[in-house]
């Protein structure tokens, strides 16, 4: 086996590490109130919103993955990709601004409720859900071209 065939895995493998290391120590700052309301409780009230959003999540990405297949791209595409990611960004912003609005709830804290639960401070869970809701827009608009 060449050393060519694993690097891919060897990334992967570091990129989880790292990943991991990261939530852990982030999750130990995050503040243990929001407006008078504990972390336990904006997660217990939120829940609903939270798994529709990582489901949607995952399902956006698992239809970034699938487009290749289905839609006919070309493995070299970048739009699948792009597509599947920001679909897996705008699809949880959309679900939890719904489901907590259906449920009576402060949208606004079930957007705190879900960072809590992904153990990631505000900046950088709506930092990544940012970036991906840009990079659907430019894969939105590559694919009339």
């Amino acid at each position: 086996m060449e050393f060519e065939s694993i690097r891919p895995v060897l990334s992967g493998v570091a990129g989880g590490i790292i990943a991991t290391w990261l939530t852990s120590r982030w999750a130990r700052r995050l503040p243990s109130t929001h407006n008078g309301k504990s972390r336990h409780a904006l997660l217990r009230q939120h829940r609903p919103a939270i798994w529709t959003a990582n489901t949607l999540f995952f399902l956006g990405l698992f239809l970034g993955v699938a487009l290749y297949r289905i839609g006919g791209f070309d493995s070299t595409d970048w739009r699948p990709l792009g597509l599947g990611f920001g679909l897996a960004c705008v699809l949880p912003l959309l679900a939890i601004f719904v489901v907590s609005t259906l449920s009576g709830r402060d949208p606004r804290e079930g957007y705190v409720a879900f960072s809590f639960g992904q153990g990631m401070p505000l900046w950088a869970t709506y930092g990544l859900l940012g970036a991906g809701s840009v990079a659907f827009v430019f894969a939105v608009t590559s694919l009339g071209t």
